[in-house]
């Protein structure tokens, strides 16, 4: 049996990271493995980093990662040592776990890695079924990070579903679940109702959930009432309302009691809603810690989620976003109707392909005056032309096979006034910010 782990010599004191993180990315060759046995052994080898730690645990299809970085902000702001845990990242594997803002250092995943890396071994050769995957092993890294950095509270971000997602051992004091759709149905069920089921499975009992008003709502209410779980519904009992908005962000007014009127830089449609969840849940736990409406403005204020309606040139406009399925392109569409009315757009797009593509080109395909069809370096997306004969009924397409050079080239060759959307997938707007900046 070949054992990845022994690949490379972490422990030497000086460290190729390069070839350190290929070794841990090639632990995804093992594949999605949901379950929670492997994840709680090995973090019992290690002492169990994740008991250290209070967590907030979000899960959901779309809007997540924003909900993350909003509660980031506000804990930071609020004085709290605050850990984040996000997937994937955009250009760098340090984006993923972060302290107080900061990405974790090479040499401190070095280290983690080194430490970490004996035991996955030692699970690997006792028995193929226990052997830690990519984002297992990742996991531990960041709760072991968090534990050694004595952070006040971890923003943990669910990696697929929620039931048997590895983050779901942690310590919970409030549990979020934003808005549910059609994902990974290969793993967690062909129905939203299923998938629903799936991330309700993060809930424990007595913890608050913090949810939205959708279609799912009576699925996630019940197994709260099940688990004697306290209920918050952002558009039901929490409400929200932007009154403006621009290239350089929106005016919302959060409601629930208390009142908060902020600019939040994140745009989109879909953003308010992000912001009084991440709002709603700040309240659901202010008996666990001191978050004063001064800390929670001041958070949401501040925030920053990069890749996300990120614009990151202005003349041409360069708009960059992680829209990866079907319901995040139809939020894109009315996005980008709403900042460019009547405009018609230039997409560079790259699609994982187990994706709706007929759906992302039905939402964007009419706002496109050209399309520029790539491909991501992964082998999970589709290839170009797979994308030009889906949008080729709504503009002309041109086939630039790899990311960074139809970026360079659509940018390079766009006039002063043109708008230019970089989407499809989170690794396709990795790799153009790796051109554009604007990530770190």
């Amino acid at each position: 049996m070949t054992n990845l782990y022994r690949a490379c010599p972490v422990a030497r004191e000086t460290v190729d990271y390069e070839a350190l993180l290929k070794e841990l990315y090639g632990l995804e060759r093992f594949g999605i493995k949901l379950g929670l046995d492997v994840i709680r052994d090995l973090l019992r080898r290690l002492g169990d980093p994740h008991e250290a730690f209070p967590a907030i645990h979000v899960t959901g299809t779309n809007g997540k990662g924003s909900v993350c970085a909003y509660l980031a902000s506000i804990f930071h702001a609020a004085g709290y040592r605050t850990g984040l845990y996000t997937s994937p990242h955009l250009v760098r594997f340090n984006e993923r776990i972060r302290v107080d803002g900061r990405m974790i250092a090479d040499e401190d995943v070095a280290r983690l890695y080194a430490r970490i890396k004996p035991n996955a071994s030692e699970m690997a050769a006792g028995s193929e079924t226990n052997r830690p995957t990519f984002f297992e092993v990742t996991t531990a890294m960041a709760f072991e990070y968090f534990r050694e950095q004595k952070v006040d509270v971890g923003i943990v971000e669910v990696g697929m579903g929620g039931r048997m997602d590895a983050t779901n051992v942690v310590r919970s004091k409030a549990c979020v679940i934003t808005r549910v759709g059609l994902e990974h149905t290969e793993h967690l069920g062909k129905s939203i109702d299923r998938i629903a089921r799936e991330k309700a499975g993060i809930l424990k009992p007595g913890v608050p959930l913090v949810t939205v008003d959708q279609h799912v709502l009576g699925i996630l209410v019940d197994r709260a009432g099940e688990l004697g779980c306290p209920v918050t519904v952002v558009g039901r009992d929490v409400r929200y309302r932007r009154s403006s908005f621009d290239l350089e962000g929106q005016d919302v007014v959060l409601e629930d009691g208390l009142s908060v009127a902020v600019r939040i830089p994140l745009l989109g449609a879909f953003q308010p809603e992000n912001a009084a969840t991440a709002f709603a849940t700040a309240l659901a736990v202010k008996g666990e810690w001191t978050l004063t409406k001064q800390a929670i403005e001041l958070g949401l204020r501040t925030t920053r989620w990069p890749g996300r309606l990120q614009v990151v040139r202005r003349r041409p406009v360069v708009i960059v976003d992680g829209a990866h399925n079907a319901p995040a392109a139809a939020a894109l569409g009315d996005s980008l109707r709403e900042l460019f009315p009547g405009r018609k757009l230039t997409f560079v797009l790259g699609i994982l392909n187990d994706k709706d593509l007929a759906g992302i080109a039905g939402s964007l395909g009419p706002l496109a005056a050209r399309v520029v069809a790539t491909k991501p370096g992964t082998p999970r997306a589709f290839d170009a032309e797979d994308l030009a004969r889906a949008f080729g009924a709504h503009a002309p397409v041109e086939i630039v096979l790899e990311v960074k050079d139809a970026v360079t080239r659509t940018v390079g060759g766009a006039g002063a006034d043109d708008v230019i959307v970089v989407a499809g997938s989170i690794y396709t707007i990795g790799e153009a910010l790796e051109v554009l900046g604007g990530w770190e």
